[in-house]
């Protein structure tokens, strides 16, 4: 049989971890998720409302931008997410030529794909 790829290995660790989190690291996994592409971070959207339904809250202003407070995610979500994002992250700068960074930079993006706004920290 085939080792099992990252993904899966992933999931059967699944929420084992529930050290809480210092505030240094929610901070940056706030800053983390805020640079996931939009694909991943639908990801982390459905990871968290899964887990913590009340959470998600719309943004009265804007009803495309989500609202997470991290402050009210329990540990072992967090956990799940620290490790999940860190590997989506990596995955994603290492597919990419060195040499295309600079165009990526040139396209102004003022808030993440989804439209997703990270709280706490």
């Amino acid at each position: 049989g085939d080792a099992p790829s990252t993904g899966k290995r992933m999931l059967e660790q699944d929420f084992t971890n529930d050290s809480p989190m210092s505030y240094e690291e929610k901070r940056e996994l706030c800053a983390n998720m805020n640079k996931l592409p939009g694909k991943k971070l639908g990801s982390v959207v459905q990871i968290i409302h899964d887990r913590n339904p009340k959470i998600l809250q719309q943004n009265g202003e804007d009803p495309d931008e989500i609202e997470i407070d991290i402050d009210r995610i329990d540990a072992a979500t967090l956990r799940y997410l620290e490790v999940f994002v860190k590997e989506a992250l990596s995955k994603k700068t290492n597919k990419k030529p060195k040499n295309d960074a600079s165009q990526a930079l040139a396209a102004p993006s003022r808030r993440s794909a989804a439209g997703l706004r990270v709280l706490g920290g």
